[in-house]
């Protein structure tokens, strides 16, 4: 390749990135672009390319955050989220450390707007939890149990736990730049170690697609709680069985989402991606964002990159 397609490469990688996040109406600072740029390049040479690309009128640059379009209101809007975001971050924390406690949790990582440094006025405290093995849907069910009660207090927002996997499962099936962005931004809050183990087995394709995120870590601390009222659950539950009450529970779960899905004339072939019901998975998304963050990128005109470069 010519020094002028490796360059244009480089313009359309940037492109891309802020096309992805310009679906979000989600401006990005200097160091996310280089982190969720899909081609490997240093800072140095990102910085000029970006001030070349500023300079042509192909991107702007307002107030720090670089966007498609020159428009002051969404920088404005995504700033006063930061801000929101770091209030809300405190709230994120104090729930990472209720759920912590609850039988068969081994990592509670945030997820969602707020790992990305974002909040609205309306936004949830969305919660990504790794359980031990085989006790998913147990797991589940009585952190499930818990949010029921929420609803009293009105805190049911801080508690939207809607992704779950097995410690034995963790390479995620879906690899995409979607759930590659969303696993870039976890934020562990409980036992980094088993944070760590997750990164460690989706790297090999994460990289692919964002090759500019530090995928390796070295800020490891275990802190598997041991509290006493949790290992005397673990050990009643750990007497009844409990594999076939983990897959007794998933299948009156499944059961009970498909009805509502049907209810809600969803389309079906459209569950198993947004309600993904596993023995070492379960995924309730409803709004199925997954697939419209994939299908407005794939229907806008994204900048090709070649891959020999």
């Amino acid at each position: 390749m010519t020094g002028h397609d490796i360059l244009m490469n480089y313009k359309a990688a940037v492109l891309n990135t802020l096309q992805y996040f310009n679906i979000f109406r989600h401006p990005l600072f200097f160091e996310e672009i280089h982190r969720f740029c899909g081609l490997s390049i240093c800072k140095k040479e990102l910085k000029e390319l970006i001030d070349e690309m500023v300079a042509d009128g192909d991107i702007f640059l307002i107030d720090g955050c670089y966007l498609l379009e020159k428009n002051a209101a969404l920088v404005h809007k995504r700033k006063t989220g930061a801000t929101r975001a770091q209030l809300l971050m405190q709230h994120a924390q104090q729930s990472a450390s209720v759920i912590s406690r609850f039988p068969f949790v081994k990592n509670v990582s945030i997820s969602g707007s707020l790992s990305k440094g974002y909040a609205n006025e309306k936004s949830d405290i969305d919660l990504f939890i790794i359980t031990q093995k085989n006790r998913l849907w147990i797991c589940r069910s009585l952190l499930h149990l818990y949010k029921k009660m929420t609803f009293l207090k009105g805190k049911e927002h801080s508690y939207c736990m809607n992704y779950f996997i097995d410690e034995s499962k963790l390479c995620l099936e879906e690899q995409n730049i979607f759930t590659a962005t969303e696993l870039a931004t976890l934020i562990p809050m409980y036992n980094t170690e088993v944070h760590r183990e997750l990164i460690m087995a989706n790297k090999a394709w994460a990289i692919k697609l964002l090759p500019n995120v530090p995928w390796s870590t070295d800020m490891v601390f275990t802190d598997d709680n041991t509290h006493f009222f949790r290992r005397l659950a673990e050990g009643v539950v750990n007497l009844c069985f409990p594999k076939m009450l983990n897959l007794f529970l998933m299948s009156i779960t499944d059961s009970w989402w498909r009805l509502k899905w049907r209810l809600k004339k969803y389309p079906m072939q459209d569950y198993d991606l947004a309600m993904k019901t596993r023995w070492y998975v379960s995924k309730n998304h409803p709004l199925n964002y997954q697939k419209k963050v994939l299908e407005k990128k794939n229907s806008r005109i994204f900048q090709k990159i070649a891959v020999d470069i």
